[in-house]
């Protein structure tokens, strides 16, 4: 009799329900392998005692100061690159406790392999990991661990000291899922080995995220007198974080421009960060406070909703994997226009189900979003074969089917 297929996620901050905002994506991958009959133990970074949510098994670090620490670390520091020495010892030795705890919980559960989500610092002590109990690794990249934007310093790479980190753990890993196709192409630049690179897109939960039924146009409604958003406004909406990356201030700066052409534009701004206050300020300079609106963090559940009672969704980031919200987007049957980053062009067919924009041209994405919006039936046509995308290249379950067979091929599991 085959032995269950058991899976290590090192993840540090993922949460343990659907409802939890923070890469929730990577919940939604463990929960549907777990589903699938793999055992999956989650190992996160903090301090915690063991649970089980969701049918997914939780650890943590089981203490802050510890003896076997320091000795992993000893044992584990003449292989690391001799810059990324040049760091804080407590960092030293945080990535080796972690590593540690989830040896611990491979070799305690026998588990079959060790899935790092991010290359740094989950795919390095998946690799310290896997010296230990010589277990398969994969590293799942999402885009921060790869991507750079060095005018407003993103990126960890842009540090040589955690760029060879993430280097060494690429290239020592069994296998490196990437989320787009840009995506690959950034690690290939690296000197990973391209018959272990695959990429698997991110995917969308095809039954939450969809259009709207006819039965449904009260939430709609409802949704939007929420948001003070009229019947015969037109909803532009952003659901990004709101930090330098994620360029809300083109979106603004577009604004100005769309609302000189239609009146009824409305924007919402769904998210929180460190540039709130002046993002605030822009928009009272430019006279926008009618027509753009910052919101806060939305709820996972009222999401679908939103994004059901919008008529265009728009991405300004300056750099990505592939974002989760624009496939959300893209299954509510809403059309994007966004900057051709990342993931994007894999989302996006420009002219077909969305347009793409030169990132920080602002001029031309109020102008893409103003055809849309004075072309009436676009919008609709344009969201029904970004629907049929999502139906055919975003579905979570093939995402999942795809990863099985990684998972498979790894440990001969059948």
């Amino acid at each position: 009799m085959s032995k269950r297929l058991s899976v290590c996620i090192v993840s540090s901050s993922v949460g343990k329900t659907p409802e939890d905002i923070p890469f929730s994506f990577v919940f939604d991958e463990a929960y549907r392998l777990a589903q699938r009959g793999v055992e999956i133990h989650v190992v996160r970074s903090k301090i915690e005692k063991d649970s089980i949510s969701y049918g997914i098994h939780y650890h943590g670090i089981e203490r802050k100061y510890d003896f076997q620490a320091l000795n992993f670390l000893a044992k584990n520091i003449t292989g690391y690159p001799p810059i990324s020495l040049v760091r804080k010892p407590t960092v030293l030795y945080g990535e080796n406790l972690y590593a540690l705890n989830v040896s611990k919980v491979v070799e305690k559960y026998d588990v079959n392999l060790i899935h790092a989500h991010f290359a740094y610092p989950e795919g390095l002590v998946g690799l310290l990991a896997k010296k230990k109990t010589r277990k398969p690794l994969i590293i799942t990249c999402h885009g921060y661990d790869i991507n750079v934007v060095p005018e407003i310093g993103y990126g960890i790479r842009l540090s040589k000291r955690y760029d060879v980190l993430v280097r060494r753990a690429l290239k020592n890993a069994d296998a490196v899922i990437c989320v787009s196709n840009g995506l690959r192409k950034e690690i290939l630049k690296l000197g990973v080995d391209a018959e272990k690179v695959f990429v698997v897109f991110n995917a969308v939960d095809l039954e939450v995220f969809r259009p709207p039924k006819k039965h449904e146009l009260n939430d709609i409604k409802e949704v939007r007198k929420l948001f003070e958003i009229s019947e015969d406004d037109f909803l532009i909406l952003n659901a990004r974080h709101l930090r330098p990356v994620y360029g809300i201030e083109y979106l603004i700066y577009a604004a100005s421009i769309i609302v000189a052409h239609v009146k009824n534009a409305r924007f919402i701004i769904a998210g929180e960060g460190e540039l709130k206050k002046k993002l605030k300020a822009m928009i009272q300079s430019m006279g926008l406070q009618k027509h753009v609106k910052l919101v806060g963090k939305i709820p996972r559940t009222l999401m679908p909703k939103l994004m059901r009672a919008s008529s265009i969704y728009v991405n300004t980031s300056l750099a990505d994997g592939m974002s989760p919200n624009m496939l959300e987007a893209c299954a509510s049957g809403i059309p994007i226009v966004s900057f051709d980053v990342g993931g994007a062009n894999d989302i996006i067919d420009n002219g077909i189900n969305g347009f793409l924009v030169p990132p920080r041209d602002y001029k031309t994405l109020a102008s893409k979003i103003i055809h849309l919006l004075q072309n009436t039936d676009m919008p609709k046509k344009m969201g029904v074969i970004a629907r049929r995308k999502a139906e055919m290249q975003f579905n979570a379950e093939n995402r999942v089917n795809i990863i099985l067979s990684i998972y498979k091929s790894l440990c001969d599991l059948i």
